[in-house]
């Protein structure tokens, strides 16, 4: 820099330099200046020719003459501003007046619902399929009830709040339950799969669409994520180190939660946002579908409460019922028409209604009661306390009617089982073996002619080591249990056959008679409680690793061990014991009998 230009520094700014800045932007200023007069120019010259075709486009096209004229309009301002081809500009102004308008029209709260799904939902399916078709299948559907879900959104936002009886509603959420009836059973389909907790945690998370019955959605969305992550924590836990895909096919799930939960409580935080002034539920159904919207299937619009399809059955042409709504403000209303003006109408169809009728009856309520006499009253008169008490009558069974007792009574009677005994007996509930959520075996109320019914001489189940089996109420059975499970508890049992291969933990048996419980492997514990006349079986593994044997209050409990020549040496437990005080403590021992 020249000692000129060092004059000039004020307070460290150049003025030389500011001043050669200033020159160069005018320059630039200038040359934009030259530029626009150009351009008039061009505009000037090219005017004529634009307006005689438009001219030329308006007399060609007369079916469209009446839309046509305020698009000429945009056309010609268009062109006036712009220096594009003359058609594409006519063209342009014309589609952009028809389209904005449909734009502009559709709610916030749908357009974010759609944002939504592709942000948080897509993804999910995406992933889904990079861990296994199955998963996939099953991420695919939920995806589906998302689109469901945003269908009854647009009807709710151009609609009235309906009847939850109403069958237009039945048929709009008709779609949604079946994807949710879908997952549920691909999810028991497939039980044995490596990748069963990613099936329960969809399958958890389908409760998520019913927040649009409920009137605090936000809470409740909480709550089912809460459920969900039982299954979710499972996936991390069985995945952990292997595969991040896993990882963050969890996150993105519970991402789904969170989001919803944002959205809800912007748009929808009472409910559906429904529309005061726009139409009837019906009417909106009706437009949204013949609209070009995906209608639901053909069989829904004919029933308007339509009943479950049959498993097994192989038709589909019936639907799932509707998810269940939130409780009506009419589940107080009494099931007889005429209960509230009559008393005795209402003791017998019931209802809450009848009860309140009852008890708003004020001094009327107890004009039914039977009046006592002060004769008949005994803290009046000491002579009826002196007369002994009554005998209760004995209390009928309500649960049971005249002829079915009766009919019990005769099947007591041929089986020559006592009358004191029929009375009491149970009704035979039906068999059942169940695998419930992929952790406990169940297996209930067999009998001998149950397993005729089914052509099976034994009950066999394969277990894994982190499941356990109950077994309850079976009688004259005989049930295997291969591979090595948890823990297995007996209950209620008679003349009943259990055969183990090992366990983790132990078995124990609670009021049981006449069984056999036969160890093939390694069992480490075995708890007797309240039974009677039993046989225990050990194998050689379990003795070596010193097998304990808990018994309280059972009798004639044998337990067999394993000799040399396959045979077995049953050995007693005792029953019996003596016991002797000895420096203030009480001191028991076996008491032997020999001979």
């Amino acid at each position: 820099m020249s000692s000129e230009e060092n004059q000039f520094n004020v307070q460290g700014y150049n003025i030389v330099t500011i001043l050669k800045r200033l020159e160069a932007a005018t320059s630039r200023l200038e040359d934009i200046t030259v530029f626009q007069d150009e351009a008039n120019k061009q505009r000037a010259l090219q005017q004529p020719n634009l307006d005689n075709l438009q001219e030329n486009i308006q007399s060609t096209n007369t079916n469209s003459q009446t839309s046509s004229g305020t698009g000429n309009g945009t056309g010609s301002a268009t062109a006036t501003e712009n220096q594009a081809a003359s058609t594409s500009a006519g063209v342009t102004s014309t589609g952009s007046g028809s389209t904005q308008p449909q734009e502009d029209s559709k709610p916030k709260s749908i357009v974010a619902f759609e944002e939504y799904i592709k942000a948080n939902v897509v993804p999910l399916i995406e992933e889904s399929s990079q861990i296994d078709p199955i998963v996939a299948e099953s991420a695919n559907l939920f995806g589906q009830a998302f689109k469901d879900q945003l269908s009854f959104l647009q009807i709710a936002s151009q609609s009235q709040k309906p009847d939850y009886s109403d069958p237009a509603f039945v048929k709009v959420m008709a779609p949604l339950n079946d994807k949710i009836t879908k997952i549920n059973d691909l999810k028991d389909a497939n039980r044995k799969s490596e990748f069963f907790n990613h099936l329960n945690s969809i399958s958890e998370s389908g409760a998520i669409f019913f927040w649009i019955g409920v009137p605090t959605p936000v809470s409740y969305i909480s709550d089912t994520k809460d459920s969900a992550k039982f299954w979710l924590d499972r996936v991390l836990r069985d995945f952990k180190g292997k595969d991040p895909i896993h990882v963050q096919w969890v996150n993105q799930v519970s991402k789904i939660f969170d989001e919803l939960k944002a959205y809800v409580k912007e748009y929808h935080t009472t409910g559906p946002s429904w529309n005061p002034n726009g139409t009837s539920f019906a009417a909106a159904v009706e437009k949204h579908f013949s609209s070009g919207e995906s209608a639901p299937s053909s069989s829904n619009t004919t029933a308007p409460a339509p009943v479950p399809t049959p498993a097994g059955s192989g038709t589909s042409s019936v639907p799932a019922p509707p998810p269940p709504p939130p409780p009506p403000a009419s589940i107080f209303e009494d099931s007889s028409a005429g209960s509230a003006a009559n008393s005795g109408s209402a003791a017998t169809g019931g209802g809450m209604n009848a009860v309140f009728a009852q008890l708003n009856q004020g001094t009327s309520v107890t004009s039914g009661l039977k009046k006592v006499e002060k004769s008949e009253m005994t803290h009046k008169n000491p002579e009826l306390r002196k007369q002994p008490p009554v005998a209760p009558k004995k209390p009928k069974n309500l649960s049971r009617s005249t002829s079915s007792a009766a009919a019990s009574a005769s099947a007591d009677a041929g089986t020559g089982v006592g009358a004191g005994a029929g009375a009491g007996a149970a009704v035979k509930r039906p068999p059942k073996k169940e695998l419930v959520d992929g952790t406990k075996w169940i297996i209930q109320n067999y009998t001998k002619d149950d397993l005729k019914a089914e052509g099976l001489q034994t009950i066999a189940i394969e277990t894994e080591m982190h499941q356990s089996v109950f077994i309850g109420n079976c009688s004259d059975v005989t049930i295997q249990i291969k591979g090595k499970a948890n823990a297995v508890s007996i209950s209620e049992t008679k003349s009943i056959g259990v055969v183990i291969d090992s366990l983790v933990s132990g078995v124990e048996l609670i009021k049981s008679y006449k069984y056999g419980l036969q160890v093939t492997g390694l069992v480490p514990m075995i708890s007797i409680d309240k039974s009677d006349e039993g046989s225990i079986y050990l194998s050689q593994e379990s003795i070596d690793h010193d097998v304990q044997i808990f018994t309280s209050s059972s009798t004639a409990l044998n337990i067999n061990v394993p000799e040399a020549n396959d045979d077995y040496k049953e050995l007693a437990v005792p029953e019996q014991f003596v016991s002797t005080i000895k420096d203030g403590k009480l001191v028991s021992s076996i008491n032997e009998h020999a001979g």
